[in-house]
């Protein structure tokens, strides 16, 4: 039999090691909050990435060089001011047109990073550029991430200053990956009059959604308990939760026209969700599926046909180029 004294000695020592394990499955819950939203690792991008794709390297190399002949173009930094006070930083390219194209990128990356070579791609079309760097992203204040459940309240801050710059102008958004998300969940906000459309490019229904589907994908189910608990600590510490907005929800209330553009081999944002946002949009919407293509690749796969279904969109709902 065990006898009081050894159950004194093991009882503690029994909760002792459950609060020793529980404090180190809360710790391991605080690297995954902080990888995702402080510090994502980085990837070597000279080398095939599984989720964006075996044409990633080459898609880089051509980034590379366009952003050589990008940087040479003059172009003012533009600062503007968050309702939260934080200061973000972008670059502003002039094309001498009333028609600006407010870029936003995707996760962990910048301008430049996610539109060197789409930023080209608008100036030789005839728009000018104004590349965003979101918040904790470049040299953009802020020490979180925002996934754009944050960033959607900066855009219309970005709109405002286009709009002092070329006070009688036109705008359209674009926006990659989480820079998708972004511009989908900022359309049903009040956006300035002269924004005439959105060109939104894989971007995810929601911040829970695209995790939960990362998860299966990568081990099979889903931790909802250790989602819960790194929801919790977005809440707390970052202000936000993974569920806070739906691009589904957001779209049903669009003030603008909508371009979904997709590509059908996305593994990172699967393609299934487009379909989603584009059945839910009740705004004039179009819907680009580019064939054999990763995610955010739609630029580098699509070539001239992605232009031409951009440039189009861009023609059909300017009142300016439409006047000319």
């Amino acid at each position: 039999m065990i006898s009081a004294v050894n159950l004194a000695i093991v009882i503690p020592a029994v909760l002792g090691g459950i609060l020793f394990l529980a404090a180190l499955y809360l710790v391991a819950c605080y690297i995954g909050f902080y990888l995702l939203i402080v510090k994502p690792p980085a990837f070597d991008t000279s080398k095939p990435n599984p989720l964006m794709g075996p044409d990633f390297p080459a898609m880089v190399k051509k980034l590379g060089q366009d952003l050589t002949v990008l940087k040479k173009l003059p172009s003012e930094e533009i600062t503007v001011t968050t309702r939260d006070g934080l200061r973000l930083t972008g670059q502003f390219y002039s094309a001498s047109s009333r028609v600006t194209v407010v870029c936003l990128h995707g996760y962990g990356s910048s301008g430049y990073g996610d539109f060197g070579s789409r930023a080209l791609g608008y100036l030789r079309s005839g728009y000018n550029v104004l590349l965003v760097n979101h918040r904790h992203h470049a040299k953009s204040e802020g020490k979180y991430i925002g996934f754009g459940v944050l960033d959607r309240f900066d855009v219309p801050v970005w709109l405002n200053a286009v709009n002092e710059l070329i006070p009688d102008g036109e705008i359209f958004i674009s926006g990659v990956s989480m820079g998708g998300a972004t511009a989908m969940q900022a359309s049903c906000l009040a956006l300035p009059k002269n924004v005439r459309g959105i060109i939104e490019d894989c971007g995810y229904t929601s911040v829970k959604e695209e995790f939960e589907f990362q998860l299966r994908r990568v081990i099979g189910f889903v931790p909802r308990l250790t989602l819960k608990i790194i929801d919790t600590m977005m809440k707390k510490i970052a202000g936000y939760g993974m569920d806070d907005i739906n691009s589904i929800d957001a779209v049903r209330e669009s003030k603008a026209p909508i371009l979904f553009i997709h590509g059908d081999s996305d593994i990172f944002v699967p393609t299934e969700m487009v379909y989603r946002v584009y059945d839910a949009c009740t705004t004039e919407k179009e819907l680009y599926i580019v064939p054999d293509c990763a995610h955010a690749m739609a630029e580098f796969k699509g070539g001239e046909e992605y232009y031409k279904r951009v440039n189009d969109f861009i023609l059909k709902h300017s009142e300016i180029l439409g006047s000319e």
